[in-house]
């Protein structure tokens, strides 16, 4: 039996770069199409708040489909929410990493430029407190939090928080930069189904000329810089983000005008959450 025989060029039994490309863009867009089983059902109540206000709100995250959907997705949320988000961030920076250390690209492709690509990481910093704040913080188990249930972590918590200027910024800028992260890049999932679907059999490529593995990823950004976005698809995207971020801003302010007077009980709770955040000292002095 032949012995495996190396690589002539010298690079052993390991991938080529172009192939790590096609894996980590695989698990970039399946772990992002998992995530979105978890952000469609969570942003339906901020759209019900500005219909109905807090009482279309709960109405909402009563209903049976979305009770429904929070039996499914709270007992799974590190399937849906915690490994997705984090094979999603890993694959995403590791990809930057190749293209930014990649010499022969050009330097706009070496470095994020578009948009999506650049709101991703005040997005990452957005998120990183609200997961605190909303999840691992309040199932401490120490007094007087007491591991916050589900249904005690509901609007009232969401109302009592928007009391702070702090608190509407970052559930808008997390709403606003996490729509348009996730609209564009649906459209780039959406583009890597299709291209997917068309890929030639193995015996017309085995007719095609023979690529670099190292010029594989220029010539694949090559191709994604010729493609021309028309202006009124621009436009319509940024007119759709826009007008729904000013629903979730709408019912926000409704939920804050609709949450009646919170218990003593509940407002210690409630402010411990807030105080054992690592950035507390901070807030507290731009709120004064």
């Amino acid at each position: 039996m032949a012995s495996p025989q190396a690589d002539p060029r010298g690079r052993g039994f390991l991938p080529s770069k172009a192939s790590v490309l096609r894996v980590l863009t695989m698990t970039q867009n399946t772990s992002a199409l998992v995530f979105t089983v978890f952000l469609v059902p969570h942003l339906a109540s901020p759209v019900m708040a500005a219909i109905g206000g807090l009482d279309g709100a709960e109405k909402t995250m009563a209903s049976p489909t979305c009770q429904s959907s929070r039996d499914l997705y709270l007992p799974l949320e590190p399937v849906l929410v915690y490994i997705p988000l984090a094979i999603h961030l890993t694959s995403s920076l590791t990809k930057r990493l190749i293209f930014s250390t990649n010499p022969s690209l050009p330097f706009s492709i070496r470095l994020p430029r578009q948009m999506h690509q650049l709101l991703a990481y005040p997005l990452l910093l957005i998120l990183i407190p609200h997961i605190l704040t909303h999840r691992l913080i309040p199932s401490s188990s120490a007094p007087p939090i007491r591991e916050l249930s589900p249904s005690e972590l509901g609007w009232e918590f969401v109302g009592y928080g928007l009391g702070g200027w702090l608190t509407w910024v970052g559930y808008l800028g997390l709403v606003g930069a996490g729509v348009w992260h996730a609209a564009v890049g649906s459209m780039k999932v959406a583009a890597w189904l299709r291209t997917l679907r068309r890929r030639p059999s193995t015996r017309t490529t085995r007719t095609k000329p023979n690529v670099s593995p190292d010029s594989a990823p220029a010539a694949t950004n090559e191709q994604s810089e010729k493609r021309v976005v028309p202006r009124k698809r621009k436009l319509g995207l940024r007119g759709v983000i826009l007008c729904f971020l000013g629903i979730v801003a709408f019912g926000l302010w409704r939920v804050k005008s609709d949450t009646g007077v919170v218990s003593p009980v509940m407002r210690r709770r409630y402010d411990a959450v807030f105080d054992r955040a690592p950035w507390a000292w901070a807030s507290r002095l731009l709120l004064r």
